[in-house]
């Protein structure tokens, strides 16, 4: 039922936004998926630096991914959110 072969996680995020039931709520839940969405796009430049890891962020290692990704960004962004 997520359409267009958005994740699980992708869909839950919209559907938890449409059940919350204040402006507060929705901006706690748009904030918790904008962290969420920088630790997962965070250069791999940094992610070697500050955990010791190596190899590439979500974005280089899958189209799907990336595009979800774009999609998820957009969303809080039309929310008014940066």
């Amino acid at each position: 039922m997520s359409g267009m072969h958005l994740s699980k996680e992708f869909f839950e995020l919209l559907k938890s936004i449409g059940e919350s039931k204040s402006k507060q709520e929705e901006d706690r839940i748009i904030v918790k998926e904008v962290q969420t969405l920088k630790k997962k796009l965070e250069t791999p430049a940094s992610r070697k630096k500050t955990s010791g890891l190596s190899g590439s962020n979500a974005l280089s290692t899958n189209k799907k991914k990336a595009k979800e990704f774009l999609v998820r960004m957009l969303y809080v962004e039309m929310l008014g959110h940066d």
